[in-house]
């Protein structure tokens, strides 16, 4: 598989500029949902979720999906994300973001996710990458050197100035895929 990326800046899906890194990171990268191909919104990192007040909605994370690494996806991890999209008006999902008050991990695979104000369809925001808190203990994401894990198909094998290299993530629930 081969595909083009002109000003290629990072894979990194939560800094990157480049819109056209997403055709790669949706190998890579998963959302709590996703549109079908009828652009229905269905459950993809999430089991389930529902809008509990106008301002409030419940997302139940399916945390026996493992990253490369072997640990189990949890609550944490999406807190973590929408905490690090919301510090940087610079990504490319910051609008996803952008209304939420704050996040709350209820257990580690439930969260609370409570908005400044009334979003309709706010669920169709939650269709930005995931990324994992636990292996970013200790360091600065925006700084890290590391190439980042998702729980999609494939993981970052080697990056170099003219090709990433992806292999299969082994841990991956849908091998069939």
């Amino acid at each position: 598989l081969r595909l083009g990326i002109s000003n290629f800046d990072t894979i990194n899906p939560l800094l990157t500029q480049n819109k056209e890194i997403i055709n790669i990171n949706q190998l890579i990268y998963e959302p709590l949902l996703t549109l079908d191909s009828e652009y229905k919104l269905t459950p993809c990192l999430a089991t389930e979720y529902a809008k509990t007040s106008a301002t409030t909605y419940i997302v139940k994370i399916d945390n026996n999906i493992k990253w490369p690494n072997g640990n189990n996806l949890t609550a944490k991890d999406v807190k973590f994300t929408i905490d690090l999209i919301k510090k940087s008006e610079s990504s490319i999902y910051y609008e996803n973001v952008k209304n939420i008050l704050n996040a709350e991990c209820i257990d580690d695979s439930t969260i609370k996710i409570n908005l400044s104000e009334e979003i309709y369809f706010f669920e169709y925001n939650l269709i930005f990458p995931i990324m994992s808190q636990n292996y970013y203990s200790n360091e600065d994401f925006y700084s890290s050197d590391k190439y980042p894990i998702g729980t999609g198909l494939y993981k970052i094998a080697s990056i170099s100035d003219s090709q990433i290299i992806l292999e299969k993530n082994e841990n991956y629930r849908n091998q069939n895929e």
